[in-house]
């Protein structure tokens, strides 16, 4: 129960993190280019370093991993803003009601006959959330700001999914089974995902991190590195069923990420956000209980 724990705090931590780079005046897109360095650099090393490496090299699922790896940075940089300027909230149900992309595509893949209707209601209701956490503004009428950034939840919702469905795709491979292959599976998007970020830094021109930079970023590196190792052992545990890990996991950052938003950075959803948490809510709980 700990580590269950462990892991629902670590990433209500990451996108708390977001949500205060910008008072701290910690530059986000060196922040999360570090913090993959680290996430990373973490990784190999509880992996078995070179030789991890070498093996991971040679895995059926080098290519499609590094293609989500280089999706990494521009979503993990979009999070950010999504958390900075529509609120922790919203950030937190797009990313995690996006399980109902791989839990839709996965139980068609094993069958349509296998899904419960119940299923089918928890993934419909996924889409209307992301849609209401999207207006989550003050006032009873949207401004002009979060109107023109209502894409970034979707996007978010869209890719995160994506990056689940390959996750899950290929999380029971054969090859996963070696001691240390699941901390190199983990470790290639993360290292990916660093040098894309290190790619886009250098060509913009934005100088080196600072001492701010640095630090936000190894925090937030740790905080996303623990809360995948940790998530790992929560399903080595088997305090619940594996199937209802992850929707308990998202079911619960959804909720205290929008308790902590309100609490500790006055980012109060209005009616329609909240809503929005009801239906999330909903929609986890129903996948959760049919699954």
């Amino acid at each position: 129960m700990l580590t269950f724990l462990a892991t629902i705090l670590s990433t209500v931590c990451i996108y708390m993190l977001f949500a205060s780079f910008k008072r701290w005046r910690i530059r986000t897109s060196w922040a999360i280019t570090i913090n993959y360095f680290v996430a990373a650099g973490l990784g190999w090393t509880m992996a078995g370093g070179a030789e991890a490496i070498t093996s991971a090299w040679q895995a059926p699922w080098i290519v499609p991993l590094a293609c989500i790896g280089a999706l990494f940075y521009p979503l993990f940089r979009l999070t950010a803003t999504c958390s900075q300027e529509l609120g922790v909230s919203v950030a937190s149900i797009a990313t995690k009601l996006s399980m109902a992309i791989p839990v839709l595509a996965l139980s068609l893949a094993d069958g349509i006959h296998g899904i419960a209707w119940g299923q089918w209601l928890g993934v419909a209701l996924a889409f209307p959330a992301v849609y209401l956490s999207t207006r989550s503004n003050d006032g009873n009428a949207p401004s002009k700001a979060s109107s023109s950034l209502w894409w970034m939840p979707v996007v978010m919702f869209l890719g995160s999914g994506c990056i689940d469905l390959i996750f899950g795709w290929y999380s029971t491979h054969p090859s996963l089974k070696p001691d240390g292959m699941q901390m190199a599976f983990a470790s290639i998007p993360f290292t990916i995902g660093g040098l894309v970020g290190l790619g886009h830094q250098l060509k913009l021109g934005h100088g080196w991190p600072s001492a701010r930079d640095c630090v936000g970023g190894l925090i937030l590196g740790v905080a996303n590195f623990a809360s995948l190792y940790f998530l790992l052992l929560a399903f080595d545990a088997q305090v619940f069923e594996r199937a209802m890990v992850i929707p308990m996991l998202n079911l619960n950052v959804i909720v205290l990420t929008t308790l902590g938003g309100a609490v500790l950075l006055n980012d109060r959803p209005n009616q329609q956000a909240r809503w929005g948490v009801v239906l999330a809510t909903a929609s986890i709980g129903l996948m959760m209980a049919f699954a």
